[in-house]
């Protein structure tokens, strides 16, 4: 095996490490975190609303009460301010 050969191992060894010392790669190392962190966030509060029980009177529920004016039936409007 040449020098020359050995150099080139040499280089290439060093070339194959990634620099996680900059500050691009920490910034995408944090920009990954980041993105993996919302998707936690985004499954957790999916199961959570999966396993949670429907609660009354929800928005769903009120919209199929309002009338014509937008105010719910019965209700009593209240007076306007002078």
């Amino acid at each position: 095996m040449s020098a020359a050969e050995i150099a080139d191992n040499k280089w290439e060894l060093s070339a194959t490490k990634p620099p996680v010392g900059t500050a691009a790669s920490m910034a995408q190392m944090l920009l990954m975190g980041a993105f993996a962190l919302f998707f936690v966030w985004i499954i957790v509060f999916s199961v959570i609303a999966i396993v949670t029980p429907p609660t009354e009177g929800s928005l769903a529920d009120d919209y199929g009460k309002m009338g014509v004016d937008g105010s719910k039936e019965g209700a009593t409007p209240e007076a306007a301010p002078e």
